[in-house]
């Protein structure tokens, strides 16, 4: 492709990606949503042991952030990003069909690994395709692309269900959704140069020696843990006054507000820190009173609020690393790889002690680990560095 930005193909390619990582935020939802059925089905003896079917993607994700730079550089954008939109299909249908927990389990591992190499190439496509002044509007939206996916989820799992009477057939429509949009990728995708002449090649444990790699994820994943949390265990916690349908709309509508938000900031404002030293200040506080409540109203407020802060800083997080001086696309994708790994590292143990807290001492403990972890990304503000005063 030449080195014009902006262009047609440029925004089929954004829009595959986008949809494709959609839907995988739906296969992900439809499963995580069937915890009870599924201590149940498999026997499982306690929570913390049911949370292995999730972070069997959690870990996924880690293994496939550790690789999805070299995957990058070995296979070239078109073939990296069509294994990673294949392993998505391949990982729900395998989990469809699965016969046992094990089964189950790896075809949650497989679909996660897609997963992880995705939401990774989305960086690299944005730094080539697209100019400085589209990069936040389009981060913005590709980091909405799990919220969007659980609304998605919300409006068509139910009629899906209804209209073919069978769980089983109604998760493989959802996977042959995935299925298209790896076809389409075949058809539209393309390759494209990573290094520049004369560029080393990046890696993993050479990005390890510098702070901003530690601190950047490190900001962001409390707001990880938090956000998984909310979704997965506070609406079968029996904490909720509102049914988990209605908590995961309203959550999800702040999410989108927030994400609108945190657009219209990036394109007016110069700062990057500020909105996510104002989001890590409104995370906990909105969380901590959507656990206290017993009043219909105040948990509607503070569901949306708390939907809000948790997608509000992420356009700013996201443009920051390729903001950076002498940022190029070899050097984004191994720190966004070291980023993803990091987050997730954080987040599965955080997620798995979480589970830990609540067999032993509720859930009202254990949710509150999570409300206290959200505050890294308030801490994380005052340590990285100011890159949108510098660009302008």
């Amino acid at each position: 492709m030449s080195n014009q930005k902006n262009t047609k193909r440029a925004y089929i390619i954004e829009s595959i990606m986008f949809l494709t990582y959609v839907f995988f935020g739906v296969n992900w939802i439809v499963g995580t949503t069937l915890t009870p059925e599924i201590i149940e089905y498999f026997n499982l003896n306690s929570f913390a042991s049911a949370t292995f079917v999730s972070n069997a993607i959690t870990i996924a994700k880690i293994l496939g952030n550790l690789i999805a730079a070299n995957i990058l550089y070995k296979l070239f954008p078109k073939k990296a990003i069509g294994l990673a939109s294949f392993s998505i299909f391949l990982g729900s249908l395998v989990a469809i069909i699965a016969p046992s927990y094990f089964i189950f389990t790896l075809g949650r591992f497989i679909m996660g690994f897609g997963g992880a190499l995705y939401i990774v190439y989305f960086n690299p496509v944005i730094i080539h395709y697209f100019t400085e002044d589209k990069r936040p509007v389009l981060n913005t939206l590709n980091n909405a692309c799990y919220n969007i996916g659980s609304i998605v989820a919300l409006i068509m799992v139910g009629p899906v269900v209804a209209w073919l009477e069978n769980w089983k057939l109604s998760m493989l429509f959802f996977a042959m959704i995935s299925f298209v949009l790896f076809l389409l990728w075949l058809v539209f995708g393309e390759d494209f140069e990573i290094f520049k002449k004369n560029e080393e090649k990046h890696s993993i444990r050479s990005e390890l020696k510098y702070k901003f790699n530690w601190i950047l994820p490190i900001t962001y994943a409390g707001r990880l843990t938090l956000y998984l949390v909310l979704l997965t265990i506070f609406p079968i916690s029996g904490l909720s006054v509102l049914n988990a349908r209605h908590l995961s709309a309203l959550m999800a509508t702040g999410g989108l507000i927030g994400s609108f938000l945190a657009m219209m900031i990036a394109k007016k404002s110069e700062r990057r820190l500020p909105v996510i030293r104002f989001s890590g200040i409104g995370m906990p506080i909105f969380g901590a009173i959507l656990l206290l409540t017993n009043s219909v109203t105040i948990e509607i407020i503070a569901s949306l609020a708390v939907g809000i802060f948790i997608y509000l800083p992420l356009t700013s997080l996201f443009t920051i690393p390729q903001e950076l001086e002498g940022m190029t696309i070899s050097k984004l994708t191994a720190v966004m790889s070291l980023f993803w790994s990091i987050s997730y590292i954080f987040e599965t143990i955080a997620y798995y002690s979480i589970g830990r807290v609540i067999d032993s001492q509720g859930y009202l403990a254990g949710l509150f680990i999570a409300v206290v972890l959200s505050s890294t990304c308030f801490i994380g503000s005052f340590l990285l560095p100011e890159t949108g005063l510098k660009k302008n």
